[in-house]
């Protein structure tokens, strides 16, 4: 079989002399770009695990939280956010509570799909009181201050009423 292709090379025409030619160069090119080419690392770094804890300041700790949606804050949130937490209802039709507001998240170095919020110490019990997820609101980040909401709501849904009742006590 090599023989006959030996026997053949003299007799080719120039066209297919410029086709063996070009796959010969093509081939060779491709074997040097993969020899010569380094293996390309796609394999994400993560950040130094000590860069987190230097940035909390004083009177502030960092407090993992478990995110409910936080499928939806994969292609929201980078690497640190401003946000409002909410406790889920426990029954269908009833509303979320507020739990902290403006406060700041950052996602976890060594897991993305880990978050913590940065509260004050002494707001911080409130937030780890909370043994289920949090749902998680994006805020804009340009306003400042974080406030944890103490009790059900702010305002209260009872309203007071405009009928007033007195009641004469009989002297005897």
């Amino acid at each position: 079989m090599i023989r006959t292709f030996i026997s053949k090379l003299p007799s080719l025409k120039p066209t297919q002399w410029t086709w063996i030619v070009a796959a010969t160069l093509a081939g060779f090119m491709a074997y040097y770009r993969d020899v010569t080419t380094p293996a390309s690392a796609d394999v994400h770094e993560p950040e130094p695990v000590e860069s987190a804890a230097t940035y909390i300041p004083a009177g502030f700790v960092l407090v993992p939280i478990e995110v409910a949606n936080y499928e939806s804050l994969d292609s929201i949130l980078g690497k640190f956010g401003v946000v409002d937490l909410y406790i889920p209802p426990q029954e269908p039709n009833k509303r979320a509570r507020k739990i902290a507001e403006h406060i700041r998240i950052l996602r976890a170095p060594l897991n993305p799909s880990q978050f913590a919020v940065l509260a004050r110490e002494e707001d911080s019990p409130r937030i780890v009181s909370h043994d289920g997820p949090f749902l998680v609101v994006v805020k804009n980040p340009n306003r400042s201050g974080t406030g944890i909401v103490i009790g059900e709501n702010r305002k209260s849904k009872v309203r007071p009423s405009r009928i007033t009742v007195e009641v004469m006590q009989d002297e005897k």
